[in-house]
């Protein structure tokens, strides 16, 4: 597969294979061609050059409905549902089967949905909303509507992004449920742990290119990392996880909880964060850790307890007012929360410092376009066009955009909710060296995070969360990770 895109080319002669009942693992940075691929195989873009062989038979380019009439079909990072709508009208949702004047004939669905439920394994309750199902079992409710289309290949693109460990055990006993009825996995993931766990060969990626393809077994993860972001920056990732911790930084206390609690979410919160240090709180979802960092941000109130910053009470009735006092807040959801996915990488870069740019009502462009410059080669944002709106971007350079949004305020506190959910592994290191170069200017920085490799990287501090209870602080170089596994697990019990 060859796709231009003017002066662009997203992607030089990739070529992928999967047979009946194989998974195969798809990595490479973001940016690497791995969405455009995709887009190709479900018909959703036509490529430049190449061609599409499903059972040996070549298929029309650029026409999704016959790529699902061949048996293709796709699972994507964010859910393709109708939350109000039950699981059972979700899987025949478009193509329900009808009876004379066109009624649904709700007996034949329920019929052929508890045969595709048997058949493959799963258990699901037809009759429950989608919206109030757990995120695997949403999950779940795609591979149904995949299977019920009679798919042969199931893309799945970043499937455990919000999944907790639990869930993501879960998703990987269905697809090798699936694999052993004969359908072939395409699997995309940034998590290297994941690729190895399920799949039987991986196809490295890089620059549009494919750089690589092994079997599972005949290939180790360093490997893998220095094919998708080549040796120097694999070099660099690794010494940057070797720097010496700061605990407490410089021993200036930014932000101080004392018994901060809200009802019903969380209770009896205290810790102390300090300047020039990389406070990292983990446990797992659900622990509240996204409500109380909200909560510090003024996104949410609490009803009882302390806060201050820098030494004064603090008790924000509006993110505006956080931002007032020096606080920055990238959230966990870049689509809904983060990002004006429709305006420009330039327009999304300065949005949180438009004051700077004002003259009078009106704003002033050119200064604009120079800073957005300025910030987009400070971080390597690709491609270095600040004109481009920002929902064309691969996960990792609209991370960077978020990130660096809050960057050119030069925050005193910088918050960060999962900051590298949905990003490859060199994007990753690049925003580890990010928030590593802020502590050390002397910010404050609190990291949430359910990825226990990535906060015994990057912490200075590690606070464990359970049921809306701090539990444990402590110093990372001072606690092992399987001692953190084991207060996380004993705090849930």
């Amino acid at each position: 597969m060859t796709k231009v895109y003017g002066h662009l080319v997203a992607l030089r002669e990739a070529s992928l294979a999967v047979t009946a009942g194989e998974a195969r693992g798809l990595v490479g940075s973001n940016g690497a061609g791995k969405s455009t691929l995709v887009k190709i195989l479900t018909g959703a873009v036509a490529p430049t050059r190449g061609a599409v062989e499903i059972a040996g038979e070549t298929a029309p380019l650029g026409d999704p409905k016959e790529m699902i009439r061949r048996g293709v079909a796709c699972i994507y990072q964010h859910a393709n549902l109708a939350p109000a709508m039950s699981v059972l009208d979700n899987i025949f949702l478009g193509r329900q089967p009808t009876r004379r004047l066109g009624f649904v004939d709700g007996a034949r669905q329920r019929r052929e949905a508890l045969a595709l439920l048997e058949r493959h394994g799963l258990v699901l309750d037809l009759d429950a909303a989608v919206g109030s199902l757990p995120t695997v079992k949403q999950k779940e409710v795609e591979i149904m509507k995949a299977l019920a289309l009679d798919a042969r290949v199931i893309l799945m693109d970043e499937p455990t992004a919000w999944l907790a460990a639990s869930e993501v055990a879960r998703l990987q006993a269905t697809i090798r449920i699936l694999k052993a009825r004969g359908v072939g996995i395409v699997y995309i993931s940034h998590v290297l742990d994941e690729i190895f766990a399920v799949c039987d060969t991986v196809t490295v990626m890089r620059d549009g290119q494919v750089v690589a393809e092994s079997a599972v077994a005949d290939i180790d993860r360093p490997r893998v990392v220095h094919l998708m972001v080549g040796e120097k920056l694999a070099r660099e990732s690794e010494q940057a996880a070797q720097q010496r911790r700061r605990a407490r930084g410089s021993g200036e206390i930014r932000l101080s909880a004392r018994n901060l609690s809200k009802r019903g979410v969380f209770k009896d919160v205290s810790f102390d964060l300090y300047a020039g240090e990389i406070l990292c709180v983990t446990g797992l979802i659900g622990s509240k850790r996204t409500e109380l960092v909200r909560t510090l941000f003024g996104s949410d109130s609490f009803d009882s307890g302390a806060l201050e910053v820098d030494g004064r009470p603090a008790a924000f009735s509006s993110p505006s007012r956080a931002i007032a006092r020096g606080i920055g807040f990238v959230p966990e959801d870049r689509r809904r929360e983060g990002l004006m996915l429709d305006m420009t990488i330039t327009e999304n870069l300065v949005m949180a410092t438009l004051d700077r740019f004002r003259n009078g009502l009106l704003l002033r462009r050119a200064r604009m376009a120079e800073a957005g410059r300025r910030a987009i080669s400070s971080l390597s944002i690709q491609p270095p066009d600040g004109t481009r709106p920002i929902n064309l971007l691969s996960g990792g350079n609209q991370q960077k955009v978020l990130v660096c949004k809050w960057l050119v305020r030069a925050p005193r506190i910088l918050i960060l909710d999962e900051p590298t959910v949905g990003v490859d592994v060199g994007a990753k290191a690049e925003i580890y060296a990010i928030l590593r170069r802020e502590r050390d200017r002397g910010a404050a920085v609190l990291v949430v995070s359910s990825d226990l490799e990535e906060v015994m990287t990057v912490a200075d501090r590690i606070g464990v969360m359970v049921s809306g209870r701090l539990v444990a602080v402590h110093d990372a170089d001072a606690v092992r990770m399987d001692e953190i596994v084991r207060e996380i697990g004993m705090g849930a019990a």
